[in-house]
């Protein structure tokens, strides 16, 4: 946007058109532009938000108090019967999932149906809302009313898990705080009740099952052992301790064999030492069996007292002598008798060690008939073992059946629950909606977000073109200027002053430097030639064009250039009647009933000239400044003037617009600042480009500087502030 109040060479260093507008990055967000648009739609949306966050408050301040009550059950998965001496296994694991389930059992359309109809919320309006305005209660209901019961107990019931703790919470709301209590430990009593009531079911059951089964299981169990008995019987395989008759005979055999055969190897050695002996000479004197007998213990004794006497009768008394005789006798017949006895010895250990090798032969016969009877018995063993298997398995599961049928029978009636109630839910003391302080939070962010939606919608709704971004990216031509609007530059010292008016008299003011800008940006607009004839044109009426061509003229005259200006609007006469009327205009120059020199009037304030449209009593011309008489006029003035500046009408409601600009040096376009809306003012430029005028830049028209510095759009009237000063020192 062209600067209102600083020099133009500070905004067009070089000749201005269309190929020198300034690229603008859409994609980057400028806070300050943002900014800017709520501050503009401000009262926008505090209207929007006051009237959201009052309608809220007042919803919330007529919502019917709600209470809501709490209680807690525990989840114990350690919790064990009363009959076991060890913790119950078949109890829930202490695990996240296990928790999870009895919440979602806690949350069941079961579980909430038997709630109902142990408390008979159907009875009740709050939740049976067929009931309102009527008295009674219902005997039997029928499903339909309880499932719809049900839901809304359903809905205002709010089961979580405590973190990840074993403790479930229970929330119930309702208008009464008393009935929100006993809602929710109806839930938590139910829960339990259940809990038990399966339990229980399931015991019985059980004993119902294990019955039958336990009769059947113990005649299967006699009929097995039965068949093993028989089978034994009849392959001779009775036992005792363990073993079988025929391995406990060869057992038996084996030792007896083991003693004999170590008996008849002693009696045989004995035997043989014996012989051995006498086969060496000994003449079986030093046999140890002999050696071991008293009779020749007796007759060794015997010999050895008769060799000593013999010794001693030799000693004295010759060999034929009687007595050495007779003791030699009795000494040989000693001899005789202890060989007697040693053969009798040895002939007993022959004997001996026969009768042991006897009895072992005879052994091992008795064991190899008492073998074969064994291999019989161990091949009927293979037929046993499966017998016996069976017997062995279906007296196992007999005494499990048995053994589980005790456990039911003592657990019967001493099941607890896996859960208890933790805490129960008492009623509560103040409300839990409406929530004043989440109401007037809700009411607070409701009321933001639709302001910013209103000044969102606003914003998007609002066409109207505001800042040089505005006008260069949606018409395509550069900005001629921005004319402030005369109240929010001139101060209290306009008060009773025209604008064309006080742009005489304050020269220096930042409402005066703005036109100056517009004649500098048309003199570098063109700068190897000046331009003689220059088309003023707007959109729509009421853009200010006609206050706009005024002012340019006498700026243009206040720097000495020869101006006249033309009021070429023969329906509005802006210009005619801005400057008192006129009795001669343009009108009548074309049609020829006064000259030139006539119609035109000087400007009293400034040395441009004014040509009026025509006198306020003229008659009203069509198609005037389309004759041949009118490009005359024009080409009279162009060449008698500097500067010849057409006020022509709108170009969107009057052909004469095209057929004024058609014949221009160049072409203003005026726009009213956030006002115009923007497809008039492209469909205004659209028509001027079919025509080939020399459009050369926008002005916007009746620009407040204050807000447009406020609103942040980037342009030069940001820094107004540090300027005001400067002009009104200068003015």
């Amino acid at each position: 946007m062209n600067s209102l109040l600083m020099p133009l060479s500070h905004d067009v260093p070089a000749p201005i058109g269309p190929a020198t507008l300034r690229p603008y990055d859409t994609d980057r967000i400028d806070l300050r532009e943002v900014l800017g648009v709520f501050l503009r739609r401000a009262w926008l949306a505090l209207g929007v938000g006051a009237v959201l966050f009052a309608a809220v408050l007042a919803f919330v301040l007529h919502m019917t108090p709600k209470y809501t009550a709490t209680g807690s059950v525990l989840i114990d998965p350690h919790r064990q019967n009363l009959t076991q001496a060890e913790p119950a296994q078949g109890g829930m694991p202490p695990d996240t999932s296990a928790v999870d389930t009895q919440v979602e059992v806690l949350r069941s359309h079961a579980l909430a149906e038997a709630v109902v109809r142990q408390l008979k919320l159907y009875n009740d309006p709050e939740f049976n809302r067929d009931l309102a305005g009527r008295s009674g209660n219902i005997a039997a209901p029928s499903p339909r009313v309880v499932g719809k019961v049900t839901e809304m107990v359903q809905a205002r019931t709010q089961v979580r898990r405590a973190g990840l703790t074993y403790v479930i919470q229970v929330d119930f709301t309702s208008r009464s705080p008393n009935m929100a209590a006993t809602i929710a430990n109806g839930f938590m009593n139910q829960y339990i009740s259940r809990q038990l009531e399966g339990k229980s079911a399931a015991i019985d059951q059980a004993n119902r099952d294990l019955g039958p089964n336990i009769e059947r299981l113990r005649a299967d169990a006699e009929a097995a052992q039965a068949k093993v008995q028989e089978y034994k019987t009849a392959n001779n395989l009775l036992s005792a301790q363990g073993a079988t008759m025929a391995e406990q005979e060869v057992s038996t055999l084996n030792d007896q064999i083991a003693r004999a055969k170590a008996d008849a190897a002693e009696k045989q050695a004995r035997l043989d030492s014996a012989l051995d002996q006498i086969r060496v000479g000994g003449g079986g004197q030093d046999v140890g069996a002999a050696l071991g007998s008293d009779t020749v213990h007796e007759l060794r004794k015997r010999e050895a007292d008769l060799s000593t006497r013999l010794a001693h009768l030799r000693t004295d008394f010759k060999s034929d002598y009687p007595d050495v005789q007779r003791t030699q006798n009795e000494l040989n017949d000693v001899h005789a008798q202890i060989q007697l006895e040693i053969n009798r010895v040895i002939s007993n250990l022959r004997a001996e060690a026969s009768a042991a090798a006897q009895r072992e032969r005879s052994l091992l016969g008795s064991r190899g008939q008492a073998q074969g009877g064994l291999v019989q018995n161990n091949r009927a063993q293979v037929g046993l073992f499966g017998l016996q298997q069976r017997a062995d398995a279906a007296k196992l599961i007999y005494e499990g059946y048995l053994t589980r049928a005790k456990e039911v029978a003592a657990a019967s009636g001493l099941q607890q629950p896996d859960a208890l109630i933790n805490s129960a839910a008492a009623a509560p003391l103040h409300s839990s909606s409406p929530n004043m302080r989440l109401g007037l939070a809700a009411a607070a962010i409701l009321a933001m977000i639709g302001g910013a939606v209103s000044v969102l919608v606003a914003e998007m709704w609002d066409s109207s073109l505001r800042s040089r971004q505005d006008v260069e990216r949606n018409l395509g031509l550069p900005l001629a200027g921005a004319l402030p609007d005369f109240r929010s530059v001139s101060g209290r010292k306009s008060r009773g002053t025209k604008p064309e008016d006080y742009i005489v008299k304050h020269p220096l003011s930042s409402f005066a430097e703005s036109f100056r800008n517009v004649r500098a940006f048309m003199m570098l607009s063109a700068p190897d030639r000046r331009p003689r004839t220059i088309v003023i044109t707007s959109s729509v009426p009421r853009e200010g064009k006609s206050l706009t061509s005024l002012c340019l003229a006498r700026t243009l005259a206040m720097a000495g250039s020869r101006v006249i200006l033309v009021d070429c609007d023969m329906r509005q006469r802006g210009v005619t009647k801005l400057m008192g009327g006129a009795e001669l205009g343009l009108a009548d120059v074309v049609e020829g009933t006064a000259t030139l020199a006539e119609a035109m009037t000087p400007d009293t304030k400034s040395s441009a000239w004014i040509l009026p449209s025509a006198s306020a009593t003229s008659p009203a011309h069509h198609d005037l400044l389309g004759r041949p008489e009118a490009d005359e006029v024009f080409q009279e003035l162009a060449s008698s003037f500097d500067y010849v500046i057409l006020d022509a009408p709108p170009v969107l409601g009057v052909a004469d617009a095209r057929m004024l600009a058609a014949r221009a040096d160049q072409v203003l376009y005026v726009v009213r600042w956030n006002k115009t809306p923007r497809r008039a003012a492209q469909s205004g430029l659209d028509i001027l480009n079919e025509c080939g005028a020399p459009t050369i830049g926008v002005l916007l028209s009746q620009v407040n500087v204050q807000k447009q510095a406020a609103y942040g759009y980037g342009d030069s009237s940001d820094y107004f502030q540090y300027f005001r000063n400067y002009y009104i020192a200068n003015a």
